[in-house]
């Protein structure tokens, strides 16, 4: 997953999609699309968002490490280099896994969250990626929105210029999508009405960790494999708010809160 939205947006650079330090919405629409696409799991642009801050933190340490004299540079390993005193005297401040190993798709990091420029090798780098033909329909949903929201921003110019069939169809697109909205709305009343009855029946006593351990496992169904769950089972017990949040939710509620702790895993 890591690999293949670093290739994504290094590609989403080399076409201009990349907006100073962040990205346009429609980037992460696609990355999201593509790692659901190939792995079978359900991620959202906002995982895409999130993990986006993890390889700025990554980043930054890189440069950090880079600066110290003590280091040195193998460009053609893409790999921060030092003999084992500094190595030594060094680990213990957190920078072990980035010395002495040659850093993966380095170049690619430097333009996703770098300030490195995309060149036209990357724009072809996609290619091995794409095992389906994409209609654009999650891109064009979020671009859609984005004009949308520029519209608004400058309805006094628009308004004197827009013609009545204009005015028309942007009445029917607010009224679609406020009934969208209400649906949205009632759908999200209704579960969290659910989750709140359950909470009132999981707070008044200890987690129960076998049925926890059980309700976690018996998602091998859906595709996770057994450490991906084991790996969860064990940060549901170092936390026992998160374990009861996660008894009270549904299935499909369960699985989106599994896919978004698996990414940020990464």
């Amino acid at each position: 997953m890591h690999k293949t939205m670093l290739k994504i947006l290094a590609q989403e650079a080399a076409k201009g999609n990349k907006l100073s330090s962040t990205f346009r919405a429609g980037s992460f629409a696609l990355v999201a699309k593509e790692i659901t696409a190939q792995f079978g799991v359900e991620c959202h642009p906002s995982y895409v968002e999130n993990r986006m801050r993890t390889l700025r933190t990554m980043w930054s340490t890189i440069q950090t490490i880079r600066k110290k004299s003590c280091f040195g540079w193998d460009d053609n390993l893409k790999m921060i280099t030092c003999d084992t005193k500094t190595y030594q005297e060094e680990a213990h401040r957190k920078y072990a896994e980035y010395l002495n190993k040659k850093i993966e798709m380095y170049d690619e990091l430097a333009i996703v969250v770098g300030k490195d420029t995309a060149t036209g090798g990357f724009s072809k780098s996609y290619v091995d990626l794409e095992h389906e033909p994409d209609n654009g329909e999650s891109a064009k949903f979020v671009v859609d929105n984005v004009e949308e929201g520029v519209v608004k921003k400058g309805k006094n110019a628009v308004e004197s210029s827009t013609t009545g069939s204009g005015i028309s169809k942007s009445r029917k697109r607010r009224r679609a999508a406020s009934n969208v909205d209400d649906s949205v709305l009632t759908d999200l009343s209704d579960q969290l009405k659910e989750i709140a009855v359950t909470l009132k029946e999981i707070n008044r006593g200890p987690v129960d960790y076998t049925t926890l351990y059980n309700q976690v496992m018996a998602m091998m169904v859906d595709g996770y494999s057994e450490d991906m769950l084991a790996t969860t089972f064990d940060h549901l017990c170092e936390n026992e708010k998160t374990s009861r949040g996660f008894l009270a939710k549904n299935a499909r509620l369960r699985k989106l809160w599994l896919n978004s702790f698996l990414f940020s895993q990464l």
